[in-house]
């Protein structure tokens, strides 16, 4: 009988120690991210695109309310234009400059892109970079 009890004791204490191993390795950070790939990039660019309403003004290759978005990239490649600084709000626009679209640039700025993280905004930064590579014959 006391066999049994200490055997049972060293399975208690020894599952113990493996609880504890287990605790101390959950305290470690997790590991971060790998970059997005561009194809991953893009896509999630044309995604947030659409999702934060950047569509309702600008079409990929039509003037709506706002320039296409291959006029806006022919514009900026052309410039050396940082388009991420603008969406970001840190850079004053360099197409269709006008007063009232300028206005309304910065209130969709301000309002649609406010709690955006960079990362996002760098991803629709890239889907607007490469939007002529996706739709070349538009």
């Amino acid at each position: 009988m006391r066999l049994i009890l200490l055997f049972i004791g060293f399975l208690f204490l020894s599952s113990c120690k493996d609880e504890k191993k287990y605790i101390e390795g959950a305290k470690k950070p997790m590991p971060e991210r790998a970059a997005l790939s561009r194809d991953s990039q893009i896509f999630l660019g044309n995604r947030l695109f659409s999702e934060k309403t950047c569509i309702t003004c600008h079409d990929i290759n039509r003037k709506k309310t706002g320039p296409s978005i291959k006029e806006i990239m022919k514009v900026y490649k052309a410039q050396n234009g940082d388009i991420f600084a603008f969406l970001k709000g840190n850079a004053k626009p360099i197409v269709d400059t006008t007063a009232s679209q300028v206005a309304i640039m910065q209130a969709n700025i301000n309002g649609f892109l406010k709690g955006i993280s960079d990362e996002e905004l760098k991803t629709i930064s890239t889907y607007m970079l490469h939007v002529d590579e996706l739709n070349p014959d538009q």
